[in-house]
């Protein structure tokens, strides 16, 4: 099977590079339909392109004023009254009406563990699911996808399954295809019209079965993220809407009626995944109670290189069209793709997709932010599980940060180590340089631990925090292997060795936790099993190791360590006093025997 996708993925390249390919004929067919491709890169709206704008307006395109705002009405759905929110002239200068519900025609399929085939239902004949395998007493969900898609792109199609097996769901997956392969200003007025029909669907369903609203979970993509807003703002007591990366071209910066809110639903938590460039598809501003940013909302890994789409082609989806549906998502939007993939990955990964509030990205990848708090507020789990959130039930809104990998398997296993650097009394200065920490686990392999910093300056008597992170789970590691590597700065002349100085790294200890683990503890129940941290020494007990440039050391977990880090502790404290010390170093040109501090007066 691999082997055809590779011989069918070769073919739709070759066809490529001297013309489009049939298979990728449906997509172009429709970026032809747009006034520029850039419709779909904000180009309606972004400043470098409104100055073009109005000759290429398409018919029936025109700004709105308060005056000429219309109201449609659609039989037993309702009516959909267009506000001056709707208007504004930088971030939402056209407004138009949606399609009529015959033209949007809107289709159900709902698939169950009886029926795994699916079985598909008009909007106008919501009735008729009543006589399926739909069962009232199980938790719906609600999948509704984006711009220029269908219910069969390959992402509803994989979260579908991996839902079933998860657990007895009704997953109902909504098609509105007619509407979304539109120019991009008219598919954002008809998600108005698609929020209207699957609020219509749950009150319906309620009516004639008794589903509770609480028990159903929309969860929308582009925009697909605003249409379950739309809907959810019809619905009283809605359970929960899950935004992927909600579209941001028409819904940056306007009021919370244009765009998904956390109103709309009693949890509405939202994965961003393409939000950093000038051509982001992904909003960035919170939207929701729960606001994930992985990798900080923007480049996503593997998205840089076109290498991926081949990969995709083999790996997503169960045949070789669903692979290929993936595939050329993949060439024209990764990152803004990402965000169901990584939904879809968490449901059944063995690591736990733990994110953290913090103020920045920036102040994450520095390890500044692995607590879960006192409560259990301050950390919350991507996918399925956040829900469980503790901040759920106490109106609270975070953002919360995390770091993930390329795929097939997203997840990141994520370690905190904090790095004691000793005072050398009569040694001055710092030393800059690059430290490479490998993880040692209980088979004895190596694993190096990646941690995001450039060259570091280390000064005397301080401590460093840093996140590192693995694809694989060392929180066993009892022994690390450190390398140091000397490199001065020009901007520093506190770093340049020129003659006679030492650049080697005075290191007391290093303390190595599981952030995952810690956070996994503290979000069951918060009861905590076991240490948080291992520290980690020279295996004879000494208070610190002098490591030279280019040379990598062992350092282990043993009960000593605890005494050193408590002596460097206190040598630390006693350094910062008005007191000149004394103490005696071994002749070993590598290790300090235990220090014997003195006071002289």
């Amino acid at each position: 099977m691999v082997g055809q996708r590779v011989l069918l993925w070769l073919a739709v390249v070759g066809v490529a590079e001297v013309g489009v390919s049939a298979l990728l004929d449906d997509v172009v067919d429709s970026l032809r339909n747009l006034p520029v491709i850039g419709n779909i890169l904000q180009a309606s709206f972004h400043p470098v392109f409104r100055p073009v704008m109005p000759s290429l307006q398409a018919a029936g395109h025109r700004e709105s004023t308060d005056e000429d705002l219309e109201s449609p009405c659609y039989e037993d759905l309702g009516c959909l009254y267009t506000s001056k929110e709707f208007y504004h002239p930088f971030h939402r200068p056209v407004n138009v009406p949606p399609y009529s519900r015959e033209q949007v025609n809107v289709k159900y399929t709902l698939y169950t563990r009886k029926d795994r085939e699916g079985t598909t239902v008009g909007a106008q004949d919501v009735k008729q699911l009543v006589n399926t395998s739909f069962s009232p007493f199980k938790k719906t969900k609600i999948l509704i996808h984006g711009f220029l898609s269908t219910n069969t792109v390959t992402w509803m199609l994989e979260m579908t399954r991996a839902l079933l097996v998860h657990d007895d769901f009704n997953v109902v997956a909504v098609d509105w295809s007619g509407g979304s392969r539109a120019l991009y200003t008219q598919a954002t007025a008809n998600t108005r019209l698609v929020g209207l029909e699957v609020a219509h669907l749950i009150r319906r369903l309620h009516e004639l079965s008794g589903l509770s609203p609480q028990d159903v979970h929309i969860i929308g993509h582009s925009l697909g993220a605003h249409a379950a807003g739309y809907a959810g703002e019809r619905v009283t007591g809605l359970g929960r809407i899950t935004g992927l990366d909600p579209a941001e071209p028409y819904f940056q910066h306007l009021s919370p009626r244009v765009r998904l809110d956390p109103t709309d639903a009693a949890f509405v938590d939202v994965i961003h995944t393409d939000t950093n460039s000038i051509l982001a598809l992904g909003l960035r501003q919170p939207v929701g109670h729960l606001d994930f940013y992985p990798n900080d909302g923007g480049a996503q890994p593997g998205c840089e290189t076109i290498a991926r789409v081949p990969l995709t082609a083999m790996t997503d989806g169960k045949n070789i069209f669903e692979g290929l549906d993936a595939a050329q998502r993949d060439l024209v939007a990764c990152r803004h793709y990402r965000a169901p993939k990584l939904f879809t990955d968490a449901i059944f990964s063995s690591c736990p997709y733990i994110a953290f509030q913090c103020e920045s990205y920036k102040q994450y990848l520095a390890g500044q932010c692995t607590s879960c708090g006192e409560d259990g507020s301050k950390c919350a789990r991507l996918g399925l599980q956040a829900e469980r959130w503790p901040g759920r039930n106490r109106t609270q809104r975070a953002a919360m940060f995390l770091s993930t990998a390329d795929g097939p398997n997203y997840c990141l296993y994520h370690y905190r180590l904090i790095i004691e650097v000793a005072h050398i009394i009569g040694r001055l200065g710092s030393v800059r340089g690059h430290l490479h920490i490998y993880a040692i686990n209980a088979n004895g392999q190596i694993r190096e631990l990646h941690m995001a910093h450039s060259a570091k300056t280390f000064h005397p008597g301080r401590s460093y925090t840093f996140l590192a992170h693995h694809r694989q789970d060392l929180s066993d590691t009892q022994e690390i292997l450190v390398h140091w590597s000397y490199e001065a700065s020009p901007f520093d002349p506190s770093t340049l060795c020129v003659l006679f100085c030492d650049t080697s790294l005075p290191l007391g200890s290093i303390s190595f936790s599981s952030v995952d683990q810690v956070a996994n503890r503290r979000y069951k129940n918060y009861i905590s099993e076991g240490p948080d941290n291992v520290a980690m020494c020279h295996k004879q007990g000494h208070n610190l190791i002098l490591i030279k440039s280019g040379e990598t050391v062992k350092l282990a977990s043993s009960p000593k360590c605890d005494l050193v880090t408590r002596r460097l502790l206190v040598l630390l404290d006693a350094v910062s006093r008005p007191i000149r010390y004394v103490k005696a170093i071994s002749d070993s040109p590598n290790l300090i025997e235990p220090v014997n501090w003195v006071a002289v007066r």
